[in-house]
């Protein structure tokens, strides 16, 4: 799929792919029906936590899920500093949604002290 994509989106997410995979995610393709895109997911311990979508914006977003039951999966890190990416979709859920390339060095800060 990545091979399909023009510049400079190629570059960009085969950058991002590469370290989201050097810290040990593993990866997989879904498609969304709603937003008629192919998306790149990426977990650790069954758990998804990252998302790469390419089609409509180049971006990468981090769920933040308040269960009662596993905690806030932002819990261990300061969202004071990542207040501007914060934004909630139309079904009510909360994301950490970064524009790449500009905001990949803060995406990937916020992945190494999740991890």
């Amino acid at each position: 799929m990545i091979r399909t994509l023009v510049e400079p989106k190629k570059s960009i997410i085969t950058s991002v792919r590469r370290q989201i995979l050097e810290r040990g995610f593993l990866e997989e393709v879904e498609y969304d029906a709603i937003n008629i895109e192919p998306v790149l997911i990426y977990s650790k311990s069954e758990n998804h936590s990252l998302f790469l979508k390419h089609k409509w914006e180049l971006v990468a977003m981090i769920p933040i899920k308040l269960d009662t039951t596993n905690g806030n999966l932002l819990e261990s890190i300061s969202l004071v500093g990542l207040q501007r990416f914060q934004w909630t979709d139309e079904e009510g859920n909360r994301w950490l949604k970064f524009g790449l390339p500009q905001d990949q060095d803060a995406f990937l800060q916020t992945i190494n002290e999740l991890d």
